[in-house]
């Protein structure tokens, strides 16, 4: 992937082991395909759910995965099990021996072995809907071996996976652009004129039709755990807050919309949509946070958000909510800028961690996260911790009631700490 515009042949790689294992990618009717820098999660979960309310078997797929593998696949309201996991896997490693035997091309990635994974996993369920999120880019994702679909989702165009996908945002929208084929409709919220031409010229070449959001909306109410809007003049309510979680619905309206499904139907999947990790309230008083921020871009509206909130309630309180943090980064990340980022909620304390205990992943330094904190907060009490456990243990002796604690820099700590709650 260090070149992206030669790299075709990895989706030959797969298909070549699809064909070997029946084709389950040709075994499923309906596709949806979303990518896009943030948000292609959330739009993945509200469109799953709003199918679901439909009546329809839906399957969708998300990267990564918040705790443990199997929660990269999910089928109705459940998350494949372990038994299916092992039950797939085993069926799959004699084809991986027949694979090797016969290919021209080297050994699958792990992206490639979970995507067959999924389908094989979406074929045994019966789905006739599949929400497939990208894990990266569009293009050469291997998500995108999918041989049709009914929509093509863009959420937005950002500067992420620099080197990987391209040098510059142009390059990665093209790279984002690739998930637009033929006879599928297209739905994006990027505002960016250049960016948008990039996908207008992908449009064009693929002979299809093109919807930008307008995003003309008004807040109703944003509690906690609720967002109620309101979009061309019907009120819909999301489990979760943020503006930017209300772009990502309104994405999703348009696309149910085209799919002609009802207003009722599709403010009832909404109503009924869980995002793990995405501004995530885990405890209510204190209030507890887990967000899988991992970018400048996400890391705005996680900070935006929570910002606007803290606002909100000192007009109804006489008593400031006071901000906590417990953070841990990729060491691949623009992390000096997130950092700048979040030293605008003025946080009392913050517990720097490693992001993940995983050997294999690049993890940010905890001593040069906490050193870059103290610069520009050094009223702050700082403590550094090798495993984020021990991390959430003093953040949470250190936030009293009423105060607000937030997991971020990475859904892999975030992902790492749920299932302590």
């Amino acid at each position: 992937m260090s070149d992206p515009r030669h790299c075709g042949w990895y989706l030959l790689r797969l298909q070549f082991f699809l064909n070997l294992i029946g084709n389950p990618e040709r075994k499923i009717p309906h596709y949806i395909h979303v990518t896009g820098t943030s948000g292609k999660g959330s739009v993945t979960a509200f469109m799953h759910s709003i199918l679901q309310a439909s009546g329809k078997t839906v399957g969708s797929t998300y990267s990564p995965h918040p705790t443990v593998v199997t929660e990269r696949w999910k089928v109705g309201n459940n998350y494949m099990t372990k038994k299916e996991f092992t039950e797939i896997v085993e069926y799959l490693k004699p084809k991986l021996d027949e694979y090797i035997a016969k290919t021209p091309y080297d050994m699958l990635s792990f992206f490639e072995v979970t995507e067959a994974i999924g389908l094989l996993f979406f074929v045994r369920k019966k789905v006739n809907w599949a929400v497939m999120e990208v894990a990266c880019g569009g293009r050469t994702d291997s998500s995108n071996i999918i041989p049709w679909k009914d929509a093509a989702i863009i959420t937005n165009i950002g500067v992420d996976h620099i080197g990987v996908l391209g040098r510059n945002k142009a390059e990665i929208a093209y790279e984002k652009a690739g998930i637009i084929k033929r006879n599928c409709a297209v739905f994006t919220g990027e505002k960016n004129k250049k960016m948008l031409n990039i996908i207008k010229r992908e449009c064009k070449k693929q002979r299809v039709s093109l919807k930008i959001s307008n995003f003309k909306f008004l807040i109703s109410k944003q509690l906690p755990n609720e967002s109620i809007f309101n979009y061309k003049g019907c009120e819909y309510s999301l489990p979760c807050l943020g503006t930017h979680q209300i772009k990502n619905a309104i994405l999703c309206i348009e696309v149910a919309k085209h799919l002609k499904i009802s207003q009722e139907i599709i403010r009832k999947g909404l109503r009924q949509a869980h995002q793990p990790l995405r501004m995530e309230i885990i405890s209510k008083n204190p209030l507890i946070i887990l967000d899988g921020a991992h970018n400048p871009d996400k890391m705005r509206t996680t900070v935006d958000t929570l910002h606007n909130y803290i606002t909100t309630s000192l007009h109804h309180s006489d008593t400031r909510r006071n901000a906590h943090l417990l953070v841990g980064f990729s060491g691949d990340k623009n992390v000096a800028k997130m950092i700048r980022q979040l030293a605008a909620l003025k946080p009392q304390t913050i517990a720097v961690t490693r992001n993940t205990t995983n050997p294999f992943r690049k993890v940010a330094d905890p001593a040069n996260v906490a050193k870059q904190f103290k610069k520009l907060l050094p009223n702050s009490k700082i403590k550094i911790f090798l495993n984020p456990s021990d991390a959430l243990a003093w953040s949470k002796s250190k936030t009293k009631t009423g105060d607000i604690l937030l997991v971020t820099g990475s859904i892999f700590v975030s992902g790492e700490l749920r299932p302590k709650f």
